[in-house]
């Protein structure tokens, strides 16, 4: 399946423009709500889906938490494993299908801004549920169905004044959007809010909160750049549960 293909190869040719670019957005702000979302991570078992180069995990293990990082693009589990911890494991493998883990095996369970870049983002969250305990929290950060949902993704709308709205169009016809990204072509897979909460309730998830993140106060002061953040959500957290 072409689309599928590329969704699975994409990241392995942009693995160095990733590893290079600025993760300002996530450290200065998104990550405080992550964190705040998964609570006292010490002493805890976790699972990160997707986890890329290792940043986030790499962050939870400095917060006493013992961390296993799948992603498929072996370099970034290469990066991941070159500067990683004791108490951090990297694995190459699918978001989609966590062959190899057992069930039940963590405490908790994040998904990073990883569901927009999967086909079967359904089939990963099975996945997350059957690997964690029961009582066993699953965190997934996302990037907003608003900002993916207009299939000509032009950003603000501006004029002489300068910016007008963020434009959302074509947000319940579901799918592939094509957007440039360090120059080339790159692929998100846009769904509604309302297909992500069913997925999530579907499988056996207790959703315990839905937030928007935004920057705080200080966090503006010291990132004046986050100014748009405010206006239109750029991410969504899904704070869920595993029943006992």
């Amino acid at each position: 399946m072409e689309l599928e293909e590329r969704l699975r190869t994409q990241w392995t040719e942009a693995v160095q423009d990733w590893i290079e670019t600025d993760q300002t957005v996530r450290s200065g702000f998104l990550d405080t709500w992550m964190l705040d979302a998964l609570g006292d991570v010490s002493g805890k078992s976790v699972i990160d889906i997707g986890c890329g180069e290792g940043r986030f995990s790499r962050l939870l293990s400095e917060l006493d938490a013992t961390v296993t990082g799948v992603d498929l693009t072996e370099a970034l589990i290469e990066q991941a494993r070159s500067v990683g911890s004791k108490r951090e494991t990297y694995l190459v493998g699918d978001a989609e299908d966590l062959e190899g883990i057992a069930d039940e095996s963590f405490d908790l369970a994040v998904s990073y801004i990883v569901l927009v870049d999967l086909l079967d983002y359904r089939r990963s969250i099975r996945e997350a549920y059957r690997v964690l305990r029961p009582g066993g929290k699953f965190v997934v950060c996302n990037v907003h169905p608003m900002r993916t949902a207009s299939k000509s993704i032009v950003g603000w709308i501006r004029d002489s004044s300068g910016k007008l709205f963020y434009p959302v169009d074509n947000y319940t016809e579901e799918g592939e959007r094509e957007f440039l990204w360090w120059g080339g072509p790159f692929i998100n897979m846009h769904r509604t809010i309302s297909s992500y909460v069913s997925a999530f309730l579907d499988v056996g998830f207790v959703l315990e909160a839905l937030q928007e993140p935004i920057p705080s106060e200080e966090q503006l002061a010291e990132h004046p750049h986050f100014d748009d953040e405010p206006r239109v959500p750029n991410f969504i957290i899904y704070v869920l549960k595993k029943p006992t």
